[in-house]
């Protein structure tokens, strides 16, 4: 039986993947139940990835194939929070095609939210998960990753 989840806000981020990009995932919890969710990657550079994620510095097309896959990845993100409000039920979000470190990144971060929102104390279980495309078999250097397993209320 799972632990049930407090209601109010929470944020769960991933380690890093190989370019430093690091997911973050805010859930609203309400009657013990996921009402909202909503996740976003951040570069190493502090952008967010968005409709520009996978231009150059001018903000061109360089490359149309890899745009396009970049492009994907972000498509993914309100795919994967949509269907985590759906189900209510991590499970069930099934990777897509083409978005597999994104999946990867939110798994990671959606596990350390919804441990924040159960009150579980870090035991750094999310940094031992092995998650293919993020450092190190996810073992962060980053302190900050495992507080409260990367919960937080906002």
């Amino acid at each position: 039986m799972s632990i049930p989840m407090r209601d109010g806000e929470w944020t769960g981020l991933s380690n890093p993947d190989e370019q430093g990009a690091v997911g973050a995932l805010t859930i609203t919890v309400k009657d013990g139940k996921i009402t909202r969710s909503e996740y976003q990657t951040e570069e190493s550079d502090g952008h967010l990835k968005d409709s520009d994620y996978g231009k150059d510095s001018s903000g061109k097309v360089f490359n149309k194939d890899y745009y396009d896959r970049a492009q994907k990845a972000v498509e993914s993100f309100a795919q994967y929070s949509q269907k985590l409000t759906e189900t209510g039920d991590l499970t069930q979000v099934d990777v897509i095609s083409g978005a597999t470190v994104a999946h990867s990144q939110f798994v990671q971060a959606a596990i350390r939210a919804i441990s924040a929102a159960q009150g579980v104390n870090n035991d750094a279980s999310a940094d031992k998960i092995d998650i293919p495309g993020l450092n190190t078999g996810t073992e962060s250097t980053d302190p900050t990753l495992d507080e409260d397993l990367g919960g937080s209320t906002n």
